[in-house]
């Protein structure tokens, strides 16, 4: 990683720490930079790895150690369990014992090292981003999220920590490009949630230290990314694995039931691979693949599982998402995964399988946006930011929904961790 001269002025920072990636920027003074985090790229993927021999890798690094072969266990999505009964538990990686807690603080110790060896300064005030709802109509678990995150900044070295909605820190980047007042509103679609701000933009009002009247609603759902992964995975790939079919049961031959979903769902949940690929998930498949109606694909789903090859396939399912965006169809090889499967996924396959989704999606948006006051129409911008904002459907929805709008789609990865920077500046830590 690149260094540079360490820096007397007084550094601002701000840690965007994503579901799927994760950025660090800084504010010196007079410009925002990104830190890069994996190499030269500022954008890193949300991973760790931890190999048998004990070292730890993160982001690319990690997962390419993971499709190599390389004993060890992969940990993706972890923010998504940030609130739920996951956090109590204990998994063991590099043959020890560890809380979700302790794992979740070495990728954020991570992030911290890198920025403080990129700035040849230490780090000891941050301005983390937080989803608007971390949890659905949940307000207790939104305060444990917060509050986990909270102790496990300070316990990786920061003094003070403050928190800002990804929004209105997308909203914060984006403003140094207004030349005059504009009513914005923010979709940003991430890798766990979908958040929405509307707020006044403008560049007097990018001076003001409190900015609480210029922000006119905020609103977030539990929707993002992964969700849209699972809904691909489980409509277009599990049913070659088994999803569907039928088994006998031992006592009565005449009597089919279908497989059970749980194996499926957890295949499909980047957080939950683990607990599919586990000895008990292992031995209940191999019991019901004896009386299987089509052992063929059960036994594929065994010998993924054997293999621990989940993320694996999540990573294809992942990737076919991605080229359904610009494509109708995509030929998934699974060949890497020993398997003799291609499976065709088809762009209107994907869409019925997360039109719920997208509905959730659509109606909070309209909640934001009614709860600020304006109509659509006096939406002067809409920007568009985080990965699932590619989609078509969503690019669709926010051009019906406000044609009147400039649509802004600068800076998807980077504008969260530019605008908690910005607003880090105007904090009296």
């Amino acid at each position: 990683m690149p260094r540079r001269k360490k820096m007397n002025t007084k550094i601002s920072c701000g840690i965007d720490f994503g579901t799927s990636n994760s950025t660090c920027a800084i504010f010196n003074g007079s410009s925002v930079e990104l830190v890069p985090l994996d190499n030269e790229n500022p954008v890193l993927p949300s991973a760790l790895f931890f190999a048998q021999d004990g070292q730890t890798f993160f982001g690319r690094e990690a997962t390419s150690a993971y499709i190599d072969g390389e004993e060890g266990r992969l940990l993706r999505g972890l923010k998504s369990i940030l609130g739920t009964s996951l956090m109590a538990e204990r998994t063991v990686v590099s043959k020890r014992s560890r809380t979700f807690e302790n794992i979740l603080s070495i990728y954020i110790a991570n992030l911290k090292n890198k920025a403080e060896r990129f700035l040849r300064n230490d780090l000891q005030n941050i301005v983390m981003g937080r989803p608007v709802h971390f949890h659905d109509k949940n307000p207790d678990a939104d305060n444990k999220s917060e509050a986990v995150l909270r102790k496990i900044a300070k316990k990786v070295g920061f003094k003070q920590v403050h928190f800002q909605y990804e929004p209105i820190a997308a909203a914060y980047a984006h403003e140094k490009k207004v030349t005059r007042e504009s009513v914005a509103l923010v979709v940003d679609l991430g890798g766990g949630t979908s958040d929405f701000t509307v707020i006044r933009l403008s560049p007097e009002r990018s001076m003001k230290q409190n900015r609480k009247d210029d922000i006119l609603a905020t609103a977030g759902i539990r929707v993002g990314g992964t969700n849209f992964d699972k809904c691909l995975s489980l409509s277009s790939f599990m049913p070659y694995l088994g999803l569907g079919s039928q088994y006998h049961t031992d006592f009565d031959k005449s009597k089919v039931l279908a497989m059970p979903l749980k194996i499926y769902h957890n295949l499909s949940d980047w957080p939950l691979i683990h607990q599919a690929q586990s000895a008990s998930s292992i031995r209940e498949t191999k019991a019901l693949l004896r009386t299987s109606i089509e052992p063929d694909k059960i036994q594929k789903l065994l010998e993924l599982q054997e293999n621990k090859l989940g993320h694996a396939l999540l990573q294809i399912v992942e990737k076919s998402k991605i080229e359904l965006t610009s494509a109708e169809e995509h030929a998934a090889n699974l060949s890497s995964l020993y398997l003799n499967l291609t499976v065709n996924t088809y762009r209107d396959t994907f869409l019925k399988s997360i039109q719920t989704l997208i509905n959730k999606i659509d109606n909070c948006l309209d909640e934001c946006v009614t709860q600020s006051g304006c109509r659509h129409s006096d939406i002067d911008l809409v920007i568009l930011t985080g990965g699932s904002s590619e989609l078509p459907v969503i690019n669709n929805m926010v051009r019906e929904k406000f044609p009147n709008a400039q649509i802004s789609k600068d800076d998807k990865f980077g504008s969260v961790g530019r605008g908690l920077a910005y607003n880090a500046s105007q904090i009296k830590f």
